[in-house]
């Protein structure tokens, strides 16, 4: 059996023309973080910068650095609001371009301000686009509720790349780049502890079903876990579309002998 692909831990990894993986391996929780950065001609946009603690930070920063002038990042995208993804944004600001901006759904900002951030959020609603480079596009498409109200993917049109937020995440310990036939059970133990709406869950997954048959996806890149390749979109969607979310509000309900059923 071939060696598995790793990413590295110093150096970041090409997955599509312009898309590099800036993952860094939280050893201690099975919990990979991962940024993206994509560069197009003179310009690049960071996708989730990632964590402010110095030992997540300093090597996505360094990772950035081995590829541009940090200078030329246009924009921060935050697909969410969790601090393991987007607490780095203060500590990017002073290095990228001056005229940069920071995008993130409209319910995200709220929260966003609190990470002490230079700039004011410029919201995003389900279908905007942002350009950039030699007119790269990309469109985001909301996800609410899976796992927070202000949720959302982004499409690079150019590559046909998702980068797809918690949808998809998956806990892994060995720095694996990419998603195998068992990886189905890594997103039972993240999705079904982090997500507590099936209903959320379907809608995301039938809006990137939807987005497969009208557009095409090359390629699912989550913010934890592993790259998903084309070849294993189909059979992983529909072993997402099976999962039991929400496990520990049932757990506890049962403990209490609370009846979750709706009322009439």
């Amino acid at each position: 059996m071939a060696e598995k692909e790793r990413y590295n831990p110093t150096q970041a990894n090409l997955l599509a023309p312009g898309v590099y993986h800036l993952g860094v391996q939280d050893e201690k929780n099975s919990f990979a973080n991962i940024p993206y950065l994509i560069i197009d001609g003179d310009e690049a946009v960071v996708i989730d910068p990632g964590s402010a603690r110095p030992e997540f930070f300093n090597v996505v920063l360094n990772k950035i650095k081995g590829l541009i002038d940090p200078v030329k990042i246009k924009a921060m995208i935050v697909q969410h609001q969790d601090p393991d993804l987007c607490a780095a944004l203060p500590l990017l600001e002073p290095l990228i371009s001056p005229d940069y901006e920071i995008l993130a759904p409209l319910e995200a900002q709220v929260l966003l301000q609190h990470y002490n951030t230079r700039k004011f959020v410029r919201p995003l609603n389900d279908g905007d686009t942002f350009t950039f480079g030699n007119n790269r596009t990309l469109v985001f498409a909301m996800t609410p509720y899976c796992h927070f109200v202000g949720s959302m993917v982004t499409y690079d049109v150019q590559t046909k790349v998702v980068f797809s937020s918690d949808v998809f995440g998956g806990f892994s310990a060995d720095n694996e780049l990419y998603a195998g036939e068992n990886y189905p059970l890594q997103l039972s133990t993240f999705l079904g502890e982090y997500l507590g709406s099936k209903r959320a869950l379907e809608y995301a997954l039938k809006r990137l079903e939807l987005l497969d048959r009208t557009h095409g996806i090359n390629l699912i890149c989550p913010q934890h876990g592993c790259v998903i390749p084309k070849n294993l979109i189909p059979a992983f969607i529909e072993a997402a579309h099976k999962l039991e979310v929400g496990g520990q509000v049932d757990g506890l309900a049962i403990k209490h002998g609370i009846s979750l059923q709706a009322r009439d």
